[in-house]
């Protein structure tokens, strides 16, 4: 028996040795420790493996290797990781980038690890001190731009050149900070991921001051000059490697490892400019934001993330057409790699197609925003019936666009059936976490009675608003600039139910309300808000009309025309309808007061833009 076993594995070591094998060599260490430390923290005994290679444990230096059978050279594939001991509570963080490894490569695979919650409390604090230094840069600029202003004023010196830059200063000055919680969070999640071990020490002091709220400095650290010479450092690493690739009849050791070399600087360099995007994306400097994300789409046009990062930054400033060459690319991108390794990647695509969704309705083709969430919602359906937990609130979200497409397309029931679908999952989400998901309730209540009203069930249709209304007010009291606008589209929607129901004093009354938070916050950032103001003053125009208050009817809607026109300067698809809507409202207010000439040129207008 002994002298069978012993025959059967030489057998096995034989028919190895014969197959061709690819070794792939790696190191796993701490993330950041010699970064924090001053000394390189290697982890031991950290299992390694690879379904076509035997496991291999790392040694003192963190070292490992898998020899690996039945692949071909330069072929994507993953390992997987599995820590013990002193190592069991830690996490490896770049997971993903282990599922995608290059086979051949010269270069080891670095595997960097990190204690469970680490992530998530670094995330929390660069989050938090952004904020904080965001709201102080705001504050500060607002006071001594306004003791200016008013030096000025208090010498009648109004015909200044200076006030009206000061005024305009002051209405864009930080351009508000309604969106930057969600793109500060979001970077600060990608940028906890990095192995600062790794990186040249400018980008560390960078690194630092964005984790430090000190914007201003970033750039400092990272200058065009500097980074435009590793630019070319790398091309010309390129071009050597071509060359002698073209050189040789097989690849050299040299030629590979100049390649290798060339793509981890250019890895580098990617994220020194993304640090750059995203340091001038939060200061709201969104031609220097655009410039950085650009550039490292036109040197790595298949990074796929930064295409999505982008995309999702140019949707957020409202940049729709530009959005719209992106997503797409993502979604196809997204689409090629979930091919290969749907268990990774099908998430991805989801999102993309979420995201593809929003972009749809603000433009108005709702169709194609109905075609993108159906799919986006089957996958997440999968996803949420393996790990509900990961995936249940996601679900909610494209549960939510998918009853929003219905709404605009005027299916009303089928949108009522799917919001009360969302207020349930909402409700058990904020039954465990209440922090995270209570304002998700509040927006499916409000998305309830709106389905309620648009079916006249007026009764109904109020409830939910007053509940929403509720929630959101308790919500604004702990951070108002997160809160506000969602309140003021609740308001918005309970005007027009008051319209409805013929209570047209309480109509304007909520409208009034929302308008004048809009305005206010409209100082700040105008960008983000124009179009909820001109979306209001429509509304009011009507309501006066209705009250045949004529003269504040024509002053609205002309408010709203203007703004519009402004905003479909930029984005066409999205607020032209809205202006037809306005010109044909006034054309038949005109013509009600015998005012034929400007009937005809209201109608004349709309028709044109009609067609």
């Amino acid at each position: 028996m002994k002298k069978t076993l012993f025959f059967i594995v030489i057998f096995g070591i034989t028919i190895g040795a014969i197959a061709q094998q690819i070794p792939l060599k790696g190191v796993v260490t701490v993330q950041n420790s010699k970064t924090y430390t001053g000394k390189t923290h290697y982890v031991k005994n950290a299992e390694v493996t690879h379904p076509n290679a035997k496991s291999d444990v790392t040694d003192d230096d963190g070292n490992f290797t898998l020899n690996i059978t039945g692949l071909k050279q330069n072929i994507q594939t993953q390992i997987t990781v599995t820590l013990y001991g002193a190592y069991n509570d830690y996490v490896v963080v770049n997971e993903k980038e282990l599922q995608s490894i290059t086979l051949g490569r010269i270069t080891p695979v670095g595997v960097y690890i990190c204690k469970k919650g680490d992530l998530e409390q670094r995330q929390a604090e660069m989050v938090g001190i952004n904020m904080r230094k965001l709201e102080e840069r705001m504050e500060a600029d607002k006071k001594r731009l306004q003791k200016e202003l008013d030096a000025l004023r208090q010498n009648n010196d109004y015909l200044n050149v200076r006030c009206g830059e000061i005024k305009d200063s002051l209405n864009i000055i930080s351009k508000n900070i309604d969106n930057a919680f969600e793109r500060i969070k979001e970077y600060a999640q990608t940028m906890v991921l990095e192995n600062l071990d790794d990186k040249d020490n400018n980008y560390i002091k960078a690194y630092d001051c964005f984790s430090r709220g000190e914007l201003d400095s970033v750039s400092y650290y990272l200058s065009d000059y500097e980074l435009d010479l590793k630019y070319q450092k790398v091309l010309q690493l390129q071009e050597e490697a071509k060359k002698e690739k073209e050189l040789a009849e097989i690849l050299t050791e040299s030629a590979k490892a100049k390649e290798e070399y060339s793509e981890n600087s250019l890895s580098n360099l990617i994220k020194e400019w993304l640090l750059l995007a995203r340091t001038y994306g939060i200061k709201y400097d969104y031609d220097k934001a655009m410039l950085y994300y650009e550039k490292v789409i036109e040197v790595a046009p298949l990074n796929t993330e930064t295409f999505f990062e982008y995309a999702k930054y140019l949707y957020s400033i409202r940049e729709y057409n530009k959005a719209e060459k992106y997503f797409p690319i993502c979604l196809e991108q997204y689409r090629a790699l979930e091919k290969k390794n749907p268990k990774i990647y099908s998430a991805d695509v989801a999102m993309t197609l979420l995201n593809l969704t929003m972009l749809h309705s603000a433009l108005n083709e709702h169709p194609q925003a109905l075609e993108a969430c159906k799919e986006a919602l089957e996958i997440y359906q999968n996803l949420a019936e393996e790990n509900p937990e990961t995936y249940l609130p996601h679900k909610a979200k494209a549960l939510n666009e998918l009853a929003c497409s219905y709404f605009y397309t005027n299916d009303f029931s089928k949108a009522l059936e799917l919001f009360k679908e969302i207020l349930d999952i909402c409700r058990k989400l904020a039954a465990e976490n209440p922090e995270t998901y209570l304002v998700d309730m509040a927006g499916a209540w409000g998305n309830l009675a709106n389905s309620y009203r648009a079916l006249a069930e007026y009764s109904k249709a109020l409830e939910g608003f007053e509940e929403a209304l509720e929630i959101y007010k308790k919500l604004t009291e702990e951070n108002p600039k997160a809160h506000l606008t969602k309140m003021t589209h609740v308001l918005n929607n309970l005007a027009i139910l008051y319209y409805q129901i013929d209570k047209y004093k309480q109509a304007l009354e909520s409208f009034e309300e929302a308008l004048n938070i809009h305005k206010k916050l409209a100082e700040e950032n105008p960008k983000a808000h124009l179009s909820d103001i001109a979306n209001i003053s429509y509304n009011m125009a009507l309501v006066h009309s209705t009250l045949n208050e004529n003269s504040q009817a024509l002053e609205k809607f002309k408010e709203a025309l203007e703004i519009y026109g402004n905003l479909a300067a930029e984005s066409p698809k999205a607020y032209l309808p809205n202006m037809a809507k306005i010109l044909k409202k006034m054309a038949d207010l005109y013509s009600d007061t015998n005012e034929y000439r400007q009937t005809l040129e209201k109608y004349e207008k709309a028709l044109e833009i009609y067609k």
